[in-house]
């Protein structure tokens, strides 16, 4: 029988985990790692996933466990909403630019350009 010799490394911290008692096991390669870590020490994939609606913790990801929210559809969904979000601010942002040229041409065109703009943006064009 060969001589097992002693190195310490992830084994040892896995094992320490499991004498502890609370470990989750990584679905990719199998590694038993201690509940704290969010990822495999082994292969780095997550070993735990939290539902982004109701913070569920589980082991398997695409599908909350208790909700029933699609992760990839919800994330989908807060890309669109911060899409939007920031067109909109866009939006505000350029029509305050707009008021403040106008007032800074206000010396330059005697007010006719300031008038113009007001016209335009009274009558939605």
């Amino acid at each position: 029988m060969p001589d097992l010799q002693f190195r310490p490394g992830i084994a040892d911290r896995n094992a320490e985990s499991l004498l502890r008692g609370s470990s989750m096991r990584c679905a990719k390669c199998g590694t038993d790692n201690p509940e704290t870590q969010p990822f495999c020490a082994r292969c780095h994939a997550p070993v735990r996933f939290t539902c982004p609606a109701c913070k569920n913790v589980q082991e398997q990801g695409g599908r909350c466990e208790r909700c029933g929210v699609d992760f990839v559809k919800y994330a989908t969904m807060l890309v669109f909403q911060g899409q939007t979000n920031a067109q909109q601010a866009r939006m505000r942002k350029k029509g305050r630019n707009a008021i403040v040229w106008q007032i800074l041409l206000l010396p330059i065109t005697g007010g006719w350009s300031l008038l113009k703009y007001l016209k335009r943006s009274a009558g939605g064009g």
